[in-house]
């Protein structure tokens, strides 16, 4: 070690000119809050896809009844009508329920907030579900609220353990949800 070359590296570059460590690079929460903030991202595009899908699947059906009763009979109208209507009540059970296992309720007053925040992610959530093996698509994404809710939670908890939070939310909005989190109390 030569007079001038000190035994401390304040860059740890190892004397190669390595670069500099970025100020603040590290990774926000404990492994507990970002696994609870990878649970509310997938239950939340999980809920979305459904409901939207059985909002259009529900007023397709409402119109054909519609239609059938104006062009056919009352006595096939009405029942179809009534399949339409049952469809949206299964729609706000459905999303209730996956609300509750997302952890939504947990948020309270900061909902609106993270949801504002989760809109540009969804996209990117359901990517990482299909890197994960398990179902994202439009059509086939309430396959995975049943297999929450069934026989299968157990094997589809521990692949949403492997959830990589990093590649769907960017760290300045991870620390914008760590903070709203922290807001509402879910985290300490």
């Amino acid at each position: 070690m030569s007079d001038l070359q000190s035994p401390f590296d304040p860059f740890e570059t190892g004397g190669t000119g390595g670069g500099f460590q970025e100020v603040g690079d590290f990774r926000q929460g404990s492994p507990a809050s970002r696994w609870a903030l990878a649970r509310y991202l997938v239950g939340r595009a999980v809920v979305d896809y459904v409901s939207r899908a059985l909002y259009v699947f529900a007023l397709i059906v409402l119109a054909l009844g519609g239609l059938s009763w104006w062009a056919v009979s009352a006595w096939l109208g009405v029942p179809v009508v009534l399949i339409g209507f049952g469809v949206l009540a299964v729609r706000a059970l459905l999303a209730a329920l996956l609300r509750g296992l997302s952890g939504a309720a947990y948020f309270g007053p900061v909902e609106k907030s993270l949801g504002r925040l989760v809109a540009d992610t969804r996209g990117d959530v359901r990517r990482e579900l299909r890197r994960i093996g398990l179902p994202s698509r439009a059509l086939t994404l309430p396959l995975l609220a049943r297999r929450l809710a069934g026989r299968r939670r157990a094997e589809t908890m521990a692949r949403l353990r492997e959830f990589d939070l990093d590649g769907v939310v960017s760290s300045s909005r991870l620390d914008e949800l760590h903070l709203l989190m922290r807001q509402a109390g879910v985290i300490g």
